[in-house]
């Protein structure tokens, strides 16, 4: 017989036996050394703008375990670029989450000016973070890659400042225009951008214009904000920010209630892992090896970022605190006060 629980609960799908179909290719051996250096460089700024507990929560927290189970495959020094991406990123969210949508927008623009004028400098830690990041790494990628992720990080800072604004409003977007909307936000483009960077490839734009291929990026993209979103629902929900997570946007676009909508969100992550995979398999039959080797391998990473992605959740406090090995075990959830122990970007 069923505990009685003392407050809401919803049960999480084994998404872990649907990516099993990707190789467990284990823990990047580099992890240690390249946190250590990343930790470093991104203190520089987030020491100036997070209060002690906000730094404290981050450290626990271990973002840059991910890029080690997400890119088990980099060299030190793609692994200590996806490392400073990933901080930049949990940094940048939390700081746009903590103002307002103008606020938002003006650092957007700071970002974006920073990546594309090399003498801009307004003295904000937004400028020389982003400054400095490119020089130590985008400026060392091939010119495809780099374009690409300048393009897909200015894109991305400019639609965190619309996320802000909608939240303002409250508005909570319908499922189609959310998905294409979370593509944006959720700056996995800029991710897989450093796929390529790690495994020394640089695709030419034809490729990522090939339909087949962008069948199997959108599928693994996909399955990285619907999982994220998944995992962080109770998180965002407590903080007030549940209108922009894709389990809210299927609970309100088919008028269903949270498990309902888990269940939907889980068989979809089934159907996007079967498009994935079969866009490599099409890849693979291609006379081309800029399609049948070159595509394939960073679709074949794509694979290691969708398993790895998941198996750091549970191995992270970030979204599920102390209990994160017992809900990965039991994979119940339960359902957080609004506003009750969240931590204050500045506290």
């Amino acid at each position: 017989m069923s505990p009685v629980l003392d407050q809401p609960t919803f049960r999480l799908p084994k998404l872990n036996d649907t990516f099993s179909v990707f190789p467990d290719n284990g823990l990047n051996s580099n992890f240690s050394k390249a946190r250590a250096a990343s930790r470093e460089w991104i203190g520089q700024y987030s020491d100036i703008v997070c209060g002690p507990k906000m730094r404290a929560f981050m450290n626990h927290c271990n973002f840059e375990l991910s890029n080690s189970y997400c890119f088990p495959y980099a060299a030190e020094a793609g692994l200590r670029a996806t490392m400073d991406l990933t901080n930049i990123l949990w940094l940048y969210d939390e700081f746009t989450d903590s103002v307002s949508g103008a606020e938002a927008t003006a650092a957007a623009t700071i970002v974006t000016r920073a990546l594309r004028e090399p003498d801009f400098d307004d003295g904000s830690w937004i400028a020389r973070m982003m400054t400095s990041f490119k020089q130590n790494h985008i400026d060392r990628a091939g010119p495809n890659v780099a374009r690409r992720f300048i393009d897909n990080f200015c894109s991305y800072v400019t639609l965190v400042g619309t996320e802000a604004v909608l939240r303002e409003r409250k508005e909570v977007l319908d499922i189609s225009r959310y998905v294409a909307f979370r593509r944006e936000t959720s700056a996995v483009r800029t991710c897989f951008d450093l796929v390529e960077y790690c495994v020394g490839l640089d695709l030419p734009q034809h490729v990522h214009e090939d339909p087949v291929f962008i069948s199997g990026y959108n599928a693994a993209m996909d399955l990285v904000f619907w999982t994220n979103d998944l995992f962080s629902y109770n998180m965002e929900q407590s903080k007030g920010h549940g209108g922009a997570n894709v389990v809210t946007v299927i609970m309100k676009s088919k008028g269903v209630d949270l498990q309902t909508a888990v269940d939907f969100l889980s068989g979809y992550c089934e159907a996007l892992t079967t498009q994935l995979q079969e866009s490599r398999r099409i890849l693979a039959s291609r006379s081309d090896v800029v399609y049948s080797r070159d595509a394939v391998r960073v679709i074949d990473a794509f694979g290691d970022w969708v398993r790895g992605n998941d198996e750091w959740s549970f191995a992270t406090e970030r979204y599920f605190g102390k209990e994160n090995h017992t809900v990965k075990k039991t994979r119940v959830v339960k359902l957080r006060t609004p506003f009750a122990d969240s931590v204050a970007f500045n506290e």
